[in-house]
């Protein structure tokens, strides 16, 4: 008489009565499955047998066939009791535990025979290698995108850094200095006219307040024709315009003009020189402060007024 006791691990632990398990000779793999069954009941937990009820029924059948004195009480045994009456019957040694593969005692109606399903094998497989490509190239995705967006984030960075500290001079430029300057000395009385034109816009754009109130420009005095030697003029700076509010509109100074000729702005002063392709070459302000230099001056760099500041003297030192 054979029952299945449980199955632990990769094993079947077998019921015998003690002499229809190899009553005459043991073999050393007998043997070895009988120490086994022997050590899962030294280290059974007797109340987590009691606990199963499958091991529990299990048990009491081998119990009632294999055993006629044997009969449960018609009032039912409670489970723990059953597990009491195996263990007795293990202690006597009347009943050995005995463990056994599962191929090994397929044919006894425990454990069905089992074909290895190949195809549900390689379906397994298949799944398993596309779940790990789909993750992966989710992964590589993420990781790209991540990596495209620091470069991005470096290449606008280093295009805000590309402005040059300071501007290196060419050749050209340094002709454009030459010629503002000489401009700047030479014609002096050319740029005071074009602030006595917008003292008087000024003035003309002004309400009449009365005498009480009347805007005093201080004494203006209009330079003549001639050229003033430059060792007889005197230093002289523009102070902040006052906000004459909207109806004052400084003209936009044009960003085409004759090649090599300049370009005066009537209303805020600034100076533009053009290139040989007639487009803005250098740019000299003296209405405001920019990077607190006043006056200053701006080049033009492929058709685009470049913000970054050149200081420059309207006077030769």
């Amino acid at each position: 008489m054979t029952t299945e006791l449980m199955r632990y691990g990769r094993y079947r632990f077998l019921l015998y009565k003690k002499w229809d398990y190899a009553r005459n000779m043991r073999t050393e793999e007998q043997q070895e499955a009988l120490d086994a069954g022997k050590a899962l009941f030294k280290a059974a937990n007797i109340e987590h047998w009691a606990s199963q009820p499958d091991l529990v029924e299990r048990a009491q059948k081998f119990l009632v066939d294999s055993f006629p004195s044997y009969r449960p009480s018609s009032y039912g045994e409670s489970p723990k009791n059953v597990i009491d009456a195996l263990c007795r019957e293990l202690r006597n040694g009347d009943v050995v535990i005995v463990r056994a593969e599962p191929a090994y005692i397929a044919h006894d109606g425990f454990v069905p025979t089992r074909e290895f399903d190949y195809e549900a094998y390689e379906r397994d497989i298949a799944e398993r290698a596309s779940s790990y490509a789909a993750r992966s190239k989710a992964y590589r995705d993420d990781l790209k995108a991540y990596n495209q967006e620091i470069d991005e984030r470096i290449a606008r960075e280093s295009r805000a850094l590309q402005k040059p500290f300071r501007h290196v001079e060419t050749m050209a430029e340094a002709q454009a200095r030459n010629i503002a300057a000489r401009a700047a000395s030479e014609g002096t009385s050319t740029l005071a006219a074009a602030v006595v034109s917008v003292v008087s816009a000024v003035a003309s754009a002004l309400p009449s307040l009365g005498d009480d109130d009347a805007f005093d420009l201080g004494d203006v005095t209009a330079i003549g024709g001639a050229n003033t030697p430059l060792s007889n003029v005197a230093p002289f700076e523009f102070g902040d315009m006052p906000s004459f509010g909207d109806g004052f509109d400084i003209a936009k100074t044009p960003n085409n003009g004759e090649p090599g000729s300049w370009c005066t702005n009537p209303g805020s002063g600034q100076m533009r020189l053009y290139g040989n392709d007639g487009k803005g070459y250098v740019d000299l302000d003296f209405d405001h402060a920019h990077g607190g230099i006043k006056p200053h001056a701006h080049n033009w760099v492929d058709s685009n007024r470049d913000w970054a500041v050149v200081p420059f003297s309207p006077m030769p030192y």
